[in-house]
């Protein structure tokens, strides 16, 4: 891949506004899937309470019925007066009756919107936090969840993460063109996830930042683990063939790696620019190299 011309300084500096955090944002999707949850909920302990009410009311208005016809027996001998108020009364059964009947409909409407909202929050979560190309964890992925991943590690294992990088991937668009470029990407993508799955590594995710821009992030693996993890990435990403139509080839892939504990890091993306600075170690000894604290 060409080399990047700008310093691991200033890339990162370029970076700041990734540290507002999604619910800083306006009404990402998760927000939306939740405050729909959660209104859905409310609605629903309303509609129950009203649905309770109503009932009272009918149960009520049926005993009032009741006794009128144990005094009176035939309605016809009621006085004027009462049998408004008889009328009234029959005609209020009629309508509480019609209204728990509307109720319930409500109760049915809202449990299937919950069912549709919920049978698409996997999707909607996938298309917020996958990568279209390379079906990687994307960037948004890692705004969202390396704070919580980092909290969550052991303190005696700490958060890793190790920049990817294809060497002479610019060249690689050149020659071969851009969609065996692609294949590359997905070429990449595919053995390292493959691997990940090998071990079940489940808080161990292959993340796509943008571009040709990969970071691998873990915090269940102690850092020397993760060195021999990358390392072995390396190797088999270089002994793979990549085939687009006619066009054969492969690639090499220079990494940096880095870990909270060993850079004293106290932010994912303060273990970001470490990774990325080793990564830059890694280019100058001559790529398809791997450069750790």
């Amino acid at each position: 891949m060409e080399e990047k011309q700008t310093s691991p300084e200033e890339g990162f500096s370029r970076r700041q506004e990734d540290r507002i955090t999604p619910r800083e944002k306006i009404y990402p999707l998760r927000f939306i899937i939740d405050y729909i949850l959660e209104k859905k909920n409310l609605l629903l302990t309303l509609e129950g309470k009203s649905m309770r009410r109503t009932l009272d009311i009918q149960a009520i208005s049926e005993e009032i019925l009741r006794q009128g016809k144990n005094l009176y027996g035939d309605p016809e001998k009621m006085s004027e007066g009462e049998q408004k108020i008889y009328r009234l009364l029959l005609k209020q059964q009629k309508m509480i009756r019609q209204l728990t009947v509307g109720l319930t409909n409500k109760g049915l409407a809202f449990e299937d919107m919950d069912n549709m909202v919920r049978q698409a929050q996997p999707i909607i979560m996938r298309l917020m936090f996958r990568d279209a190309l390379t079906d990687t964890y994307n960037r948004y992925f890692f705004i969202s969840h390396s704070d919580e991943l980092m909290e969550k590690a052991p303190k005696d294992v700490g958060f890793s993460l190790a920049f990817l990088d294809i060497d002479n991937f610019k060249q690689c668009n050149d020659v071969y063109g851009h969609d065996f470029g692609d294949e590359a990407l997905k070429y990449l993508s595919n053995t390292v996830n493959r691997r990940l799955q090998q071990d079940n590594l489940e808080q161990t995710y292959f993340v796509r930042m943008g571009g040709d821009e990969f970071i691998l992030i873990s915090n269940e693996l102690p850092f020397s683990d993760f060195a021999l993890l990358l390392d072995e990435l390396r190797q088999r990403i270089a002994s793979g063939t990549i085939q687009w139509e006619d066009t054969r080839g492969t690639i090499t892939v220079s990494i940096g790696g880095a870990n909270s504990l060993s850079s004293k890091a106290e932010t994912p993306w303060e273990i970001y620019r470490a990774a990325d600075e080793r990564l830059y170690a890694a280019k100058s000894r001559g790529k398809n190299q791997i450069a750790v604290d």
